[in-house]
């Protein structure tokens, strides 16, 4: 009888198992709780990739002209406006040039894979890819600089604020026909024309090939 009375107690409490095992199983899979989550989920990339989207600028194009009535221009195919600096874009695929007014300065075109451009002064950071084309002279390189011309109010504010020049660096390449040069960085002055090309370290030197006729 005892034995008997043993068996039952044992086979109800496996009976009891079951049945929280089972009811815990089907309470989470059908839990609203974690539909709302995993809706939750996908609410927040869905916004977050609309906010990507409507933040993004299809082919941008800005023009400024400097006191010398030289024209600069910037093109994009996009364009993405920076969150903590509302000046700031974020540019692909760069194209843009420098038209002068004077007919004995050559134009310059310039072509990056991105920029970073400020819309208010055209400061601008070219990287990866960068190219510089003058007549007959391409310079190649990872970054470049370029600033126009300083506003009065800025100029009185900082009077060491560098402009109207542009500064390639990082594996500069200096190319024109029958001539090649390689340095660290490559300064072209907007207003002269002239260029300078020097090592960080003093002690190296520019590399110089020529090919003699």
């Amino acid at each position: 009888m005892r034995r008997k009375y043993f068996i039952q107690i044992i086979l109800l409490i496996i009976l009891v198992i079951l049945s929280i095992s089972i009811f815990n199983y089907y309470y989470e899979k059908n839990s609203p709780v974690k539909k709302n989550k995993i809706s939750d989920e996908k609410n927040l990339s869905n916004n977050k990739s609309l906010s990507s989207q409507q933040n993004l600028i299809e082919d941008i194009k800005y023009t400024a002209n400097n006191t010398e009535g030289d024209v600069y221009e910037i093109l994009a195919d996009f364009g993405e406006a920076s969150l903590e600096d509302p000046e700031l874009m974020f540019l692909t695929n760069v194209r843009s040039k420098i038209i002068f007014n004077n007919s004995e300065k050559e134009n310059i075109y310039l072509t990056s894979n991105f920029a970073n451009f400020n819309t208010k002064t055209f400061e601008t950071t070219f990287i990866k890819n960068v190219k510089i084309i003058r007549l007959n002279e391409i310079v190649t390189g990872d970054e470049l600089y370029m600033v126009l011309e300083v506003d009065k109010e800025n100029a009185q504010n900082d009077q060491s604020k560098e402009q109207n020049i542009l500064r390639m660096s990082h594996n500069v390449l200096f190319q024109k026909p029958g001539y090649e040069m390689k340095a660290d960085v490559l300064e072209i002055d907007l207003i002269t024309k002239n260029l300078k090309i020097y090592m960080h370290n003093s002690n190296n030197k520019v590399m110089i090939n020529s090919e003699l006729k």
